[in-house]
């Protein structure tokens, strides 16, 4: 009986991983080049506000500028962008190996499996004694 609901708990708990497990979402080219610009004008801005010997026009127009880069990013990274759907392809070293529920439901049973036999076992052989 107690076999019974180890191999339950791991089954929920397997179920849980893949329920909350998260989904690494993909950045289209254009956003992150527009993210990176609007960092570096952000950078750039920074520089000439703490620059004392920069005019104030100085001062309006970069933060003017890194306004506009920041504005432009988030035109580009919008939600709606549909290059930002799915999975992350990130190659040798990813965070994921694969984000199919199914496989994952699958690995956590062969686990489930693998520790009830090896639970099975050890209250067999503690019996034998």
């Amino acid at each position: 009986m107690r076999s019974i609901r180890v191999l339950t708990g791991l089954a929920v708990a397997g179920a849980a991983l893949v329920i909350t497990a998260p989904n690494a979402q993909a950045v289209s080219p254009s956003c992150q080049k527009a993210l990176d610009d609007a960092e570096i004008t952000q950078k750039n801005s920074d520089t000439v506000q703490a620059d004392p010997n920069a005019s104030q026009e100085e001062k309006k127009a970069a933060e003017d500028e890194a306004n506009m880069a920041a504005s432009t990013a988030q035109r580009f990274c919008d939600s709606t962008d549909p290059a930002v759907r799915g999975g992350v392809h990130a190659g040798s070293g990813g965070s994921q190996g694969s984000a199919n529920p199914t496989e994952l439901a699958a690995g956590a049973a062969v686990l489930a499996v693998g520790a009830g036999a090896v639970y099975m076992h050890r209250r067999k052989t503690a019996g034998q004694r």
